[in-house]
């Protein structure tokens, strides 16, 4: 659908070229078997879109619709409508339920999937991108559209006055999503096709992730090359990266200008992972974890290193050199290359006083550095902020909750008994008698030991309470020192004893 060369399905460098319709009610039918989206957008003659809608108050409409495609889509005979849909849009025209963790009123949107589509809610920024401001038609083009639709005898029922308001929110997610402009960009830059142990999915663009790809297009307008990206954990900021490799190789291309993405992590385990999710999206993945053949590949004036032309990121681990100095110290670089550093998790490792960021500022001051983190470091001595420059786009815990990506934390008090452990451990510990640094205090053995038999037993019970030995846990500590004294007591203690694997410490 995308592919621009050759013969073209879609003209996206001029979309008005194309020829755009709406239908109600087109049957999808194969054999005996059909069904009947409420409404297709067809670009082309292809069925790209379809909006399934349903009344408000049904508390049941819009989990019953998901189960519907749900079915539609695992049989077999409807594949080939699988196939072309690329976008969908399900709402009951009512507004979010932001306390309820279960999809049952909005406005929703997904790709296609051969299982379960993943819904999406929609959440506009209209201070940001002001061209998709809310609109109503005129009494004409209304009038022709309820002739066309056999449907004149409405247009005075108070149902229908109401669902046209511009502000309801099938018309918010519509006028957003459907837009020429906006639709060109779904339906070029948004959708991923990702490997899984599962086998193939179709993924789409999150509405943070696509909001914060048309700040970074808007700073680069600026001439501003460097940035942060403050989104909170689990909100996809590797595929974030990935998208952007696609929406900034076209962005760069059309100023004649090859682009070389660098995607910096600070320990190897991200680098595998990091890898790992680039791979399964289709990119070529170049991994570097040392110093010489970072500096190798920093000096090097060619832009691709495979001959299939395909699209490409590099992946970096500075953890071994991130202070070591002349790393990278390069001043000759082509100015038609223009490298992209994405920065992983800025809010660490990035010292600046030590040398890794300088020598990535000398290797090519001419490259766009977007650092990415979900907590970003906000102290005086030096801050994200400080080091990165400013926030490019914010996507904060609280909406993240909202929109289903992360789950709301419950904060329970530690029973009593433990609570007297460790205050008498940290009685106990010497250091505390004077002004020591608590960082010390919280990462000794007497305060640590106590602490983790409080966990692993509170993890033991939380499974025999819910009847669950596939629930995992993840401890978060106060500092590296407490972590590696809990992992050293954990494995002399614990981990031949249990079997706790799921514990990530």
């Amino acid at each position: 659908m995308i592919d621009q060369s050759g013969i073209r399905l879609i003209d996206f460098e001029n979309f008005d070229n194309n020829s755009f319709h709406v239908i109600t009610e087109l049957t999808y039918k194969k054999d005996e078997d059909e069904f009947r989206p409420d409404v297709i957008l067809l670009i082309n003659g292809m069925p790209l879109v379809f909006i399934e809608v349903k009344k408000p108050n049904n508390l049941d409409g819009i989990q019953a619709e998901h189960k519907r495609i749900e079915t539609r889509f695992q049989n077999k005979k409807f594949r080939k409508f699988v196939n072309l849909t690329q976008l969908m849009i399900f709402s009951n025209n009512m507004e979010y339920d932001n306390e309820s963790t279960s999809m049952l009123q909005g406005a929703f949107y997904a790709t296609a999937s051969y299982k379960k589509p993943s819904f999406n809610f929609f959440r506009e920024e209209p201070t940001f991108d002001p061209n998709h401001l809310l609109y109503s038609i005129d009494d004409v083009t209304e009038i022709k559209v309820l002739k066309d639709n056999n449907l004149v005898g409405i247009k005075n029922s108070e149902e229908f006055i109401t669902n046209k308001d511009p502000n309801s929110p099938t018309n918010r997610i519509c006028n957003s999503l459907l837009q020429r402009e906006r639709l060109k960009f779904m339906l070029q830059y948004s959708i991923a096709y990702v490997k899984s142990s599962k086998g193939l999915e179709k993924h789409i663009m999150r509405y943070p992730q696509l909001f914060a790809t048309k700040a970074i297009e808007a700073k680069l307008e600026e001439g501003i090359k460097k940035g942060i990206i403050w989104h909170t954990q689990g909100s996809g900021k590797t595929a974030l990266a990935y998208y952007n490799v696609k929406y900034l190789t076209n962005y760069f291309h059309q100023k004649k200008i090859i682009p070389k993405f660098y995607f910096i992590v600070d320990r190897l385990d991200l680098l595998i992972q990091s890898a790992k999710e680039f791979k399964s999206r289709g990119l070529v993945v170049h991994e570097i974890s040392s110093k010489e053949a970072f500096a190798k590949d920093i000096k090097s004036t060619s832009v691709i290193h495979n001959h299939s032309g395909k699209a490409e990121i590099t992946v970096v681990n500075i953890q071994k050199f991130q202070d070591d100095p002349d790393v990278v110290r390069n001043s000759d670089y082509n100015l038609n290359i223009q490298r992209v550093y994405f920065l992983d998790e800025v809010h660490r490792s990035y010292n600046p006083k030590g040398s890794f960021l300088a020598n990535l500022n000398e290797s090519d001051p001419n490259a766009i550095k977007i650092g990415l983190t979900g907590t970003p470091l906000l102290g005086t001595d030096y801050n994200s902020k400080s080091l990165f420059g400013g926030y490019i786009h914010k996507y904060y815990y609280n909406s993240s909750i909202a929109d289903g990506y992360t789950l709301r934390l419950i904060r329970e008090e530690i029973e009593t008994n433990y609570q007297l452990t460790l205050k008498a451990a940290l009685e106990e510990i010497d250091i505390l008698k004077g002004n020591g640094d608590k960082k010390i205090v919280y990462a000794h053995h007497k305060f640590v030991e106590p602490m983790l038999d409080y966990i692993v037993q509170d993890f033991e019970k939380a499974r025999i309470a819910m009847n669950d030995n596939t629930i995992g846990a993840m401890v978060v500590c106060d500092s590296s020192e407490q972590a590696k004294m809990l992992y050293e007591i954990f494995q002399n203690k614990y981990a031949e004893k249990t079997s706790f694997e799921d514990i990530c410490l």
